[in-house]
């Protein structure tokens, strides 16, 4: 049981002392703009009117529930 503590024990400073030096160096890179294409292009303006007609749809249920508030009051 020793022994096998001892052996974990030395491969682990083994790794670690053979690492010291990285393996490549992290150079910045320019910021890569997207442009996108047609058919993501399309796809997008789709997501927007979906979004744009549920948050309508959220609001005329909000005043429905507005109104029924008022009723019961």
């Amino acid at each position: 049981m020793i022994s096998l503590i001892g052996i974990v024990l030395g491969l682990t400073v083994s790794i670690g002392i053979g690492k010291h030096e990285p393996a490549q160096k992290a150079m910045a890179q320019e910021p890569m703009h997207w442009i996108p294409t047609h058919e993501e292009q399309k796809r997008m303006d789709s997501l927007y009117s979906i979004d744009a007609a549920t948050k309508a749809d959220m609001d005329s249920i909000r005043t429905m529930i507005d109104a029924i508030l008022l009723k019961l009051d």
